[in-house]
């Protein structure tokens, strides 16, 4: 019957597999639909195990959210951060002991298809594009909805297509996507789930990534898209496209996003109004100082491929002659604009970005920019040590809503001169 638990190792950033390392881990990378961790649970939820471990070294909170307890799969699910990617003996060993037979147990590393073994799909973008190539006919029988409606030319559940578009096999376009009038699609093509294809746009030998907009009479061959990131497969080159009538991200806003919730936003804005007299004591303090009233700093978010250089970077600002956490009062603007949120990590500037040692470390940058942080809770919210990186590296991995209300309110408390409690 084969093995009844299983470990499976989440990949950490492969340099070859930067453009999909981006927006999530690379276990999250979709793959005609499902994820590649989608697609691996399945597999092995289909082969009768009933507990999956998983290991995840890059932004585990991300795999966290998408496994849940494993109920989709009808298995036993538990997501463990890892400070670096194990190796498969080194996963055995710490996870399993000498006691669990390779019988009992499997250990396999998620940088492939389980039903795919020759065809890795991180060593190189061409794997990549070859592995979907090799995976689309029996993707298309497995996707729920899903119909051939030609030879090699798989539709996904509640796709629409407008009767003038051209559909070249093989190809596939996702559930829920959206080709439109006069749309070339084809030949090579793979268009994953909630992407849109606008009048006239075209798609061959490429791949559009999942909420992405492909704009009218634009042509994307050889070329993966995701997002408004612009990959050209054969070379590696890659562009952040700046126009979003060309190509733009349609998932803003979703799930563990770098931008506030309109409730929140509309918090904010209330809670700047109400708190404004802050604003004058501040500027009578810096006036006697000989200072400006506003300090402005650098930040940076992740933009681009995972180098020094792919960091965008932002302008923000604090008060001069105010103290503690109201030196941050203008940042409340930043969250009415949707770029903060109210508890995230606090930003680093591209010096202190670039002395991120580790992936553990790297997580910093992985949430939201926040007005507040776990760091806050044990006064070291403005400081760039070991040990703001270990509560910055903390609430990437196991931040959730409870988390993020019990650090909102202890930073409440510090700044009206309260104790703050442990959380």
């Amino acid at each position: 019957m084969g093995a009844k638990q299983a470990i499976l190792i989440c990949p950490e950033r492969r340099p070859n597999a930067a453009f999909f390392a981006r927006k999530r881990p690379l276990a999250l990378t979709p793959i005609l639909g499902p994820t590649l961790l989608d697609h691996a649970l399945a597999w092995l939820a289909e082969r009768g195990v009933k507990k999956a471990r998983i290991l995840a070294s890059d932004r585990p909170e991300q795999i966290r959210r998408e496994v849940g307890k494993g109920e989709k799969w009808g298995l036993e699910a538990e997501v463990i951060p890892e400070p670096a990617e194990l190796t498969v003996e080194e996963a055995r060993r710490k996870h399993l002991g000498p006691e669990v037979s390779e019988e009992g147990a499997e250990v396999i590393l998620l940088d492939r298809l389980p039903q795919l073994p020759d065809r890795p799909l991180f060593e190189s973008y061409e794997g990549f594009f070859q592995a979907l190539e090799a995976w689309l006919p029996q993707a298309g029988a497995r996707a729920v909805g899903a119909r051939e409606t030609a030879p090699g030319v798989w539709i996904g559940l509640r796709a629409k297509v407008h009767p003038s578009a051209q559909l070249r096999p093989p190809c596939w376009i996702g559930s829920y996507a959206w080709v439109q009038q006069g749309a070339v699609v084809g030949p090579q093509a793979f268009v994953e789930d909630h992407a849109m294809i606008d009048e006239r746009a075209e798609v061959s030998r490429g791949w559009l990534g999942p909420a992405t907009y492909l704009g009218a009479l634009t042509h994307l061959t050889e070329s993966f898209a995701w997002g408004n990131g612009l990959l050209k497969w054969p070379t590696g080159s890659f562009t952040e496209v700046v126009d979003p009538f060309l190509l733009d991200d349609m998932d803003r806003g979703r799930g563990f996003s770098r931008k506030s919730s309109w409730a929140g936003r509309l918090f904010a804005l209330l809670a700047a109004i109400l708190t404004s007299p802050v604003i004058l004591a501040a500027w009578l303090r810096a006036r006697r100082r000989g200072e400006p009233l506003f300090q402005a700093r650098r930040g940076v978010v992740p933009s681009g491929l995972e180098s020094a250089d792919s960091l965008r970077e932002f302008v923000y600002y604090e008060l001069n002659g105010a103290k503690g956490l109201w030196r941050r009062w203008p940042q409340l603007w930043k969250i009415v604009r949707g770029e903060f949120t109210w508890v995230g990590n606090r930003p680093l500037d591209r010096e202190q970005a670039s002395q991120l040692q580790n992936e553990f470390e790297r997580l910093w940058l992985a949430v939201p920019v926040g007005l507040f942080c776990l760091g806050d809770v044990y006064g070291c919210g403005d400081r760039f040590d070991d040990e703001a990186r270990a509560h910055a590296g903390f609430y990437a991995a196991r931040g959730d809503a409870g988390l993020r209300r019990k650090i909102l309110w202890n930073a409440l408390l510090q700044a009206f001169h309260k104790a703050p409690r442990p959380v």
